[in-house]
């Protein structure tokens, strides 16, 4: 039974856009591709790109936020940092997805397991299989 003005969307894999939005994503990929870059070469990167050019202090403040969340590390290097990831997009989409459920948790508890539940026993039996596959193989 679904509950008013909700739907049970398809699980999908998650993309890096859908946790650190578009220019987080941006960011993220050109310095994967990098290895590593200041932010003078990330914004020349991301402007190639772009019909209106982003400006030198949005991509360094979406870059100090990205370091400040422990998503990249950075390395003073004369006068200027250089970035560099700490994981790849998998590794990094790993990680984020198991904070956001323990924030889940800690904010709904036993609320957010219960309808985890309630969701789980709606499913498709096949999907329902999936995670149970998930489960079995962490416990392991």
């Amino acid at each position: 039974m679904t509950e008013p003005g909700l739907s049970h969307a398809e699980p999908r894999e998650p993309v890096v856009g859908d946790v650190l939005g578009p220019l987080g994503a941006a960011v993220m990929r050109v310095l994967w591709n990098r290895g590593s870059a200041t932010v003078g070469a990330v914004v020349d990167a991301l402007n190639a790109e772009r019909r209106r050019p982003l400006a030198y202090t949005t991509v360094m403040t979406i870059m100090s936020r990205l370091f400040e969340r422990g998503l990249l590390e950075r390395d003073k290097q004369g006068r200027q940092y250089v970035y560099r990831p700490v994981a790849d997009e998998p590794a990094l989409l790993e990680t984020l997805s198991g904070q956001a459920v323990d924030e889940l948790l800690a904010r709904y508890g036993t609320m957010a397991l219960r309808q985890f539940a309630h969701r789980l026993a709606d499913s498709d039996p096949d999907l329902r299989a999936q995670i149970l596959e998930l489960a079995a193989r962490r416990s392991r």
